[in-house]
């Protein structure tokens, strides 16, 4: 065989062998692109997964946190309600105002008595049946809601810290002098003895 005849052949073997290689090659880069593909669906699947679980825990506990509230709220109007049914018994029984605090106190204990029956869920599905049917009234008590939450807010914060008027200081108010009497620029000047 001669030497031109060896360099074919060993360049057809060559050519062979790296067209086995690049097929092996192709393969295998699809083998690890079908794994890393596998991979990449399970790891999305569990962060799915694992994202759910986080959001109905998360569910879980605003529910039981609003329940809770819910249920400390039903008990302060049930002592409110309370209270005012006491003021009721000190008061004449001819007085309207009686009635009136007689209608608050039923009134308090008729919402405590909700609260408790239906709890948050019932609560927010009631406001917001009201607020599709009656979208005027719900947006207009809302606002009402919020300005009342900002004066008390507001008031609480000055007498809290001890800005309002209420807590001015005896020392700045001004003398309460009897009528007739003069008032310190008015007295007359006397002279002087020394």
């Amino acid at each position: 065989m001669t030497d031109a005849g060896r360099v074919r052949q060993t360049g057809e073997v060559a050519k062979e062998e790296a067209s086995v290689t690049a097929s092996q090659a192709g393969q295998a880069g699809r083998e690890v692109a079908g794994s890393a593909a596998e991979q990449a669906k399970a790891v999305a699947g569990e962060a799915r997964q694992q994202a759910g679980s986080a959001i109905r825990d998360l569910r879980r506990r605003v529910r039981d946190e609003g329940q809770g509230q819910t249920e400390r709220l039903a008990g302060t109007v049930r002592k409110w309600a309370d209270d005012l049914e006491g003021m009721t018994q000190n008061a004449p029984d001819d007085s309207p105002a009686r009635g009136l605090v007689a209608q608050a106190a039923n009134g308090g204990r008729r919402a405590a008595d909700y609260l408790d029956q239906h709890g948050v869920d019932g609560l927010v599905s009631d406001l917001q049946g009201f607020a599709r049917r009656r979208p005027g009234v719900f947006l207009g008590g809302a606002v009402l809601a919020g300005v009342m939450a900002g004066r008390l807010m507001k008031a609480g914060k000055a007498a809290h810290s001890g800005d309002g008027d209420a807590r001015q200081a005896p020392d700045t108010a001004e003398p309460v002098l009897p009528p007739g009497e003069p008032t310190p620029t008015e007295l007359p000047e006397y002279p002087r003895v020394v």
